[in-house]
């Protein structure tokens, strides 16, 4: 999966690419993509972490949703 198309209402689809197409269009997979891997990187820390809840976020976590927003303001 290379990309993901959302729609405002009804079913996304994924958009799929073998690797020869991947590598000859410089396709990088979603799940390599910077937002994505920040995104795990956020999710990881705060379901484990003690000082982020749904109030707020300890200083590393704030960090990590710093690095998500800005990867994520990069692909639009």
């Amino acid at each position: 999966m290379v990309d993901i198309v959302e729609q405002k209402s009804g079913p996304g689809a994924a958009l799929y690419a073998c690797a020869p197409c991947r590598e000859q269009r410089g396709l990088t997979p979603v799940a390599e993509q910077a937002h994505e891997v920040a995104y795990r990187d956020y999710l990881i820390h705060t379901t484990d972490c003690a000082g982020c809840s749904r109030l707020g976020r300890c200083d590393l976590g704030g960090r990590l949703r710093d690095v998500y927003q800005k990867a994520l303001d990069g692909t639009r």
